[in-house]
This record gives structure tokens, C-alpha cells and sequence, in this order.
């Protein structure tokens, strides 16, 4: 009999219960949108309530859009890891290693060259390491000199780490290249883990592994949950990464990857003018053809940012990256790209727009509450017939199809405590104020102080909060004086807001977190029903120095 290839994932069914829910769900919420569309929409209230209708419907499409993606991804598909293919340890080829650097610490860099010296490889001698040093500094140079490897610098910061990386090829000459951030420590099977897919099977562009750390996350520390919540990165790691092994659209994600020499060449080396260059180069690789592969093979440890400010920045980074991608790399014309590889990266983009939505749907129950202008016309009790089953098996079926280790309600607070930042930075790089600056993330720092990214956080979620508890006490009234049960929705509206804001407002008071001593990195930890009162309860919690 004829052997599979490990590398050849077919896509098969979750279990027919999953299966059967996922596609009610998604039935229901077809139906709803199709009912939107025809029966709800106010137009005969005039031209700007009929303009904010349909931009409120065109925010659901594009959310009942997302889900079908997700759908896909997490049901249709196989969602294990490729697995390792077995091949001749003579066969494996050489290998450069890169470790960017700019001006992280002499000790950290050290501790990625010592775990780099430890890789297993059949021999040695095809691995190279090299210290890519865009900082141009004496002890990055004494640092390779005392370790043997490779010290590559330059004299200028052009096009940051894509730059950086670009000028290192220019200087190694191995056929595949290890990326890794200057925090990242590889464990001894990393290269053991990826390079065997670049011998069992041609045009193999990237091997993505994922990104875990050895510290908390800023969700686990400032609410006190290492314990009760996974780090916030690892379900995309874990499941939608592997899924999109089956449409060819992984994402390289910078660090913790092997690429080949040959696929990066086809494309002019990593992508430039993007301050995301990882996402564009990975995606550049594979509408050439070549293929990206993502792994669940944990194979690199790195420091977590857990300090609000670098959080921030780095979230900031990430979406006006995606943004620059969608105006630069002219997606929907890529003729390299398939349908479903489109869809994929599109969705990822557009993913960063969940500030933007989460601002409107706290401005949305107000504006009727206090003013009475309508969104949605249609009858009361028609309406709650269709939106609250689809909304209600979405929004508390997810914790129990996917065994807890995604929470909607824990999306949701990630969401809405980035919201207000997020919306004010992906607007100004959609409308004309473009920021091509490249922010290098502090690691494992904490300021326990007020900053002015923290104060701006507060500002906001504060003003949210208030205007809905006021909006609140309005929809009360009206309820109350004018038996008008229309307002029963943006009562609930409202109320599940000023939960989400409040747990907004703790995190942002949150400046000194709450530590365990018995943190284990990479721990499967899974979303728990307790975590949420465990938030208010934390605020009375001994901290620990």
C-alpha cells in the first residue's frame, strides 16, 4: 500500500455534533442577515438614519462573513499539525540563522546564541549563526567574537528589520534561513522540527512555528489569571494556523520560522515600505507558488510583553501593518493568490478593524436611548426571533464546541480593553495620517505608573462607562413612564456594555499586577467559568513583589 505524505493534509469533518451545531448556527445567522437585509432597515426615517441602518447591516454582514471564515477554518478542515516527515539525516541541507537585534540587552541577545549553540543537527558545521545587528554596537560584535558566530551590521536603519534581514542575506549564503526575534531561545529540536519539510517536499517557503513565551501574558497578569486564562495568542496558534495549512495561507509571523533562500529570492527578499513585513512576506511567497507551512511543535520560548505601553505599541504595529498591506499589495488583483488564500489574509486584515466596530456598538443603544433615532425598523418581538438564537449559540456555544479553549466572552474583554486605542490607530492609517514608523516591543517590563497611554485608556473606558450607566437610567425611565418595550433591547444592549467596560476600567487600574511564583510557561491551561468573578475579586487580592 501506497504511503501517505505526512505533509498532505485532507480535510475531514469534526465530530457530526460539532458539525451539526456549527452549521445551525451558521444557518440561523445566514437567515438573520437575510432578514436584515429586507425587513429592518430604516428607510423611511429619513437619509441619515437610512445611512446609519445600512453602515449598522453592512458591520453584521461583515461579522456573519468572519464567522463563515471561521466556520471553515475550525470545522472543515483538519486541524491537526502536519506531521513531522522522516527523512535521511544526511539529506538535511545547511542552515542560517538570524537573530535581529537593534537594542535589546547584551544578556538577552547572549541567552538566544547559548540556546541557538544547542540545536541538534546531524552536523553541526551546516549551522550558521549570525547576530543581525541593526544597532551597530561594539559589545554585538564583541558578543559574536566570544560565541564564533557571524556578526552582520550596517550603517543605516533602512526599511527596519525587513532591512535588517535583507542585508544579512546579502551576507550568508546557506538555502534556508531560521528567523528569530532577539528574545526568542529555540529549544534543541527546533531545527530538527522544521528543516526535514524542506527535504521531503519541493517549493516549501516557510515552516512557521508558534510564538510561546515564559512569562504572562498582560491579560493573565493584570487580572491576576495565569492560572485560569491561556496566553491571548495561543488559540490562533494552535488552531486557525493549522487550518489554513489546507488553503495555503499560513502566516509567517517573523521569528520562530525557517524560509527557504530560493522562495525569498522569487520575491526580492522580505517585504519592504510595511511595517508587518513578516505577513507580507509571507504571503508574497505563497502566491509565488511556494508553500507555508504552520506547525503546533513548540519549539521557541520568548519574553512576553506585559507592560500596557509596549502592548500598545505592539498591537499598533501589528494592525497598521495590516492596513498597509491592504493598500500596498493589492489583494483582491494578486492573480498568484486563490479565492480562499484572498478570503484568508482579507479576513486577517480586516480583523484589526474590531476597534472601530466595538466603539460603534457602544455608541449604537445610546443614540436611541437618548435621542430615538432607529437602526433597525421592524416589530419587537419579530425581530428577537431571529437575532437572539444565532446571537445566544455564538455567543455561549463557542466555550463548549471548542472545549474551552477559545470564550467569546474573553474575546470580547480583549476586544473592548484594546477598542477605543485601536480605532483611533486604524482609522488614521486608513484616512491619510500612514505611520511607517517601526517600533521595536520592550520585553518583560512592567511600569506600575500611570502612564499616558494607560490614562488615555482610562479616559476612554471611563467615558464609555459613564455615558452607558447614564444611558441606562434614560432607558429605565422610558420604560418605566411610557410603557415603550421597544427600549428592552438597547436595555440589554446597554447592560451587557457597562459589564464589558467595568472589566475595562479594572485592567486599566490595574498597574501593579498580581505575580505567581509557580508560573509554567506554556502550560495548557483552559478558558475557566471561573475567571470572570475571579476578575472584581482580584481587586481585593494580596500582590504579590
Amino acid at each position: 500500500m501506497k504511503k501517505k505524505n505526512d505533509l498532505k493534509i485532507k480535510g475531514r469533518l469534526e465530530t457530526p455534533f460539532k458539525l451539526c451545531l456549527y452549521t445551525f448556527i451558521i444557518s440561523l445567522s445566514l437567515i438573520y442577515i437575510i432578514f436584515r437585509i429586507f425587513f429592518t432597515l430604516p428607510l423611511r426615517f429619513g437619509v441619515p438614519t437610512a445611512i446609519l441602518g445600512i453602515f449598522i447591516l453592512v458591520l453584521e454582514i461583515i461579522e456573519f462573513l468572519d464567522y463563515f471564515n471561521f466556520y471553515l477554518n475550525v470545522l472543515c478542515y483538519n486541524k491537526h499539525s502536519p506531521k513531522i516527515p522522516k527523512v535521511k539525516k544526511s539529506l538535511l541541507p545547511e542552515v542560517d540563522v538570524f537573530i535581529a537585534t537593534i537594542n535589546e540587552s547584551v544578556d538577552l541577545v547572549e541567552g538566544t546564541i547559548k540556546a541557538c549553540l544547542k540545536m541538534k543537527y546531524p552536523n553541526k558545521k551546516k549551522i550558521h549563526i549570525y547576530i543581525c545587528d541593526d544597532g551597530h554596537r561594539k559589545e554585538m560584535e564583541d558578543l559574536a567574537k566570544k560565541y564564533n558566530i557571524g556578526y552582520i551590521t550596517r550603517n543605516d536603519n533602512k526599511d527596519a528589520k525587513a532591512g535588517n534581514y535583507n542585508n544579512a542575506l546579502k551576507h550568508s549564503y546557506s538555502p534556508y534561513i531560521a528567523t528569530l526575534d532577539a528574545d526568542m531561545q529555540p529549544t534543541p529540536e527546533f531545527l530538527m522540527t522544521t528543516m526535514p519539510f524542506f527535504v521531503k517536499e519541493k517549493r516549501v517557503g516557510f515552516v512557521q512555528l508558534p510564538q510561546s513565551f515564559s512569562n504572562p501574558d498582560i491579560y493573565q497578569l493584570r487580572f491576576g489569571l495565569t492560572d485560569e486564562i491561556p496566553f491571548e495568542q495561543d488559540y490562533f496558534y494552535t488552531r486557525i494556523q493549522i487550518a489554513k495549512n489546507n488553503t495555503n495561507s499560513a502566516i509567517y509571523c517573523g521569528t520562530n520560522a525557517v524560509l527557504s533562500r530560493e522562495a525569498l529570492e522569487s520575491v526580492n527578499g522580505f517585504s519592504i515600505n510595511n511595517v508587518t513585513e513578516d505577513i507580507a512576506t509571507g504571503m508574497a511567497i505563497e502566491s509565488k507558488g511556494y508553500r507555508g507551512i504552520a506547525l503546533t511543535n513548540i519549539e521557541a520560548y520568548g519574553d512576553a510583553v506585559n507592560d500596557l505601553e509596549s502592548y500598545a505599541k505592539q498591537q499598533s504595529r501589528w494592525a497598521r501593518g495590516g492596513i498597509q498591506i491592504l493598500k500596498k499589495q493589492k489583494i483582491l488583483t494578486n492573480d498568484g493568490l486563490s479565492l480562499r488564500q484572498k478570503a484568508e489574509y482579507l479576513s486577517a486584515i480586516f480583523h484589526w478593524y474590531y476597534g472601530v466596530r466595538r466603539v460603534i456598538y457602544f455608541i449604537m443603544p445610546l443614540l436611541f436611548s437618548f435621542f430615538g433615532i432607529l437602526v433597525i425598523d421592524c416589530n419587537l418581538i419579530v425581530f428577537c426571533a431571529f437575532f437572539f438564537p444565532p446571537f445566544l449559540l455564538k455567543r455561549f456555544g463557542l466555550d463548549l464546541l471548542e472545549y474551552k479553549k477559545k470564550s467569546a466572552t474573553w474575546c470580547l474583554i480583549c476586544e473592548v480593553v484594546m477598542a477605543p486605542f485601536m480605532a483611533l490607530t486604524v482609522l488614521k492609517e486608513t484616512f491619510g495620517a500612514p505611520n511607517s514608523r517601526w517600533d521595536v516591543s520592550p520585553k518583560n517590563k512592567i511600569n506600575t505608573t500611570m502612564t499616558k497611554t494607560n490614562r488615555f485608556f482610562l479616559i476612554c473606558h471611563s467615558f464609555f462607562l459613564l455615558l452607558s450607566i447614564l444611558g441606562l437610567g434614560v432607558t429605565f425611565y422610558r420604560i418605566y413612564t411610557l410603557e415603550l418595550y421597544a427600549y428592552i433591547l438597547p436595555l440589554i444592549w446597554i447592560s451587557g456594555n457597562i459589564f464589558y467596560l467595568t472589566v475595562a476600567v479594572i485592567f486599566d487600574l490595574r498597574l501593579k499586577p498580581v505575580y505567581y511564583e509557580n508560573f509554567v510557561p506554556n502550560k495548557a491551561t483552559k478558558y475557566s467559568l471561573k475567571s470572570i468573578p475571579m476578575i472584581f475579586t482580584s481587586i481585593f487580592r494580596k500582590k504579590m513583589n
